[in-house]
Formats: C-alpha cells, structure tokens, sequence
C-alpha cells in the first residue's frame, strides 16, 4: 500500500494529527463532522495495513522520504 491511495482528506487528518491536533480541531479546519473525520482516519489506518496512529504516521514519513 503507498499513501498515493489515501484521499487528501484522510493525508490531511493526519498530518494534523501528527502536529497535535485533536479530532475536533480537524473537523473544524475541515469544515467536516467528528464522526467524518473518525471514519476518515479508521479507514486510513485499513488502506495504510497499520494498527496504529503511530505507525501510521511512520508509514507515511517513509514513503514521504522513499519519494526524494
């Protein structure tokens, strides 16, 4: 899986996350509900294979450096 399958929305949420911000502060960015953004990032970790936010975040920063 390369992050290119992940929708922008689901790239967003977590580059959020990453710097700290909390679910609802994404959805209020977004301009997006709680729940939106809950099953944007549950379904993130599901096309990423990972269990967690964490890892995810690895996953991404990897392929992000696999690309320079």
């Amino acid at each position: 899986m390369t992050i290119s399958n992940l929708c922008p929305l689901q790239m967003a949420s977590l580059r959020w996350l990453a710097r700290g911000k909390t679910i609802p502060m994404i959805a209020q960015i977004e301009g997006r509900r709680v729940d939106d953004i809950e099953r944007c990032l549950n379904d993130a970790l599901l096309l990423l294979e990972v269990e967690t936010l964490d890892d995810a975040f690895r996953k991404i920063e990897i392929a992000r450096c696999d690309r320079t």
